[in-house]
C-alpha cells in the first residue's frame, strides 16, 4: 500500500464525487446504460489465481481457442504463445505455454482484458475506481507503460491477479495470473514496452 499514496488521495477524491467519467475506452468504465446487477455473471466472474470465466489457469487452452476464433494478433516462441482479440475498442488475451518433449498441450498460464463486466465477486475490474481496488486487495506496483498520453500502472496483488490502472485512477484491464506470480515478468509479456519500477524512475 505504501507505494499507491501518491495515487490514492485523488483516488478517494474521484469516487466520492462520481462513479466515474463518461469517456473513451481508456478508462474503460462501462456505458450509462449497463445493466446493474448485484452480481458479476459466472461467465465473467473472476477468481484471483483461479479462473476467468471459462478461462482457467493451467486448463487446456484448445476449447477456448476454438471458441474465440482466429486472434487479431499475437506472438509465439519457444513452446510459448500470445493470443490477442479486438473488438468494439476492447481488447482479449490468453498468454499459454506448452512444456514441449513432455505435454505439448498449450496451457492456459495467463488471461487479460479490458471488458468492462469482467470482475471479482466484490466487482474488482475494468471502470472500477483505484480507491475500491485497493479497498479489497493489497497492491504493489509492478510495471507501467505508456498508452498515448496517459501513463497506465500494472498493480499486482498476491491472490493471483493485477489491474492496469490509468492517470484518472481508474482501472481499464485486469490480468489473472497464478498467484505471486507478476505478470510483466513473462516470457510474451502483454504489453512488451513496460518498465518495471526498479529499472527506471517512475513518470
Amino acid at each position: 500500500m505504501k507505494n499507491l499514496l501518491p495515487f490514492l488521495a485523488p483516488a478517494m477524491l474521484l469516487a466520492a464525487c462520481h462513479a466515474g467519467p463518461r469517456t473513451n475506452n481508456s478508462d474503460a468504465v462501462p456505458p450509462p446504460d449497463a445493466p446493474v446487477t448485484d452480481t458479476v455473471p459466472s461467465d465473467s466472474l473472476v477468481t484471483p489465481g483461479k479462473s476467468a470465466g471459462k478461462f482457467i489457469l493451467g486448463a487446456d487452452a484448445g476449447p477456448q481457442l476454438s471458441r474465440m476464433g482466429r486472434p487479431d494478433s499475437g506472438d509465439a516462441a519457444m513452446g510459448k504463445a500470445l493470443a490477442i482479440w479486438k473488438a468494439n475498442g476492447y481488447e482479449t488475451a490468453l498468454y499459454t505455454e506448452r512444456n514441449m518433449g513432455v505435454d505439448d498441450t498449450a496451457r492456459i498460464r495467463m488471461f487479460r482484458t479490458t471488458l468492462p463486466g469482467y470482475g471479482t465477486s466484490g466487482k474488482a475490474g475494468p471502470g472500477s475506481a483505484l480507491a475500491d481496488l485497493a479497498r479489497s486487495f493489497t497492491l504493489t506496483q509492478t510495471a507501467w507503460y505508456p498508452e498515448g498520453a496517459d501513463t497506465v500502472r500494472v498493480l499486482t496483488a498476491p491472490e493471483g491477479i493485477s489491474f492496469e490502472v490509468n492517470q484518472k485512477m481508474f482501472c481499464t484491464g485486469l490480468i489473472l495470473h497464478a498467484p505471486g506470480a507478476d505478470p510483466s515478468s513473462s516470457y510474451l509479456p502483454f504489453h512488451p514496452g513496460a518498465v518495471k519500477p526498479a529499472a527506471v524512475k517512475q513518470p
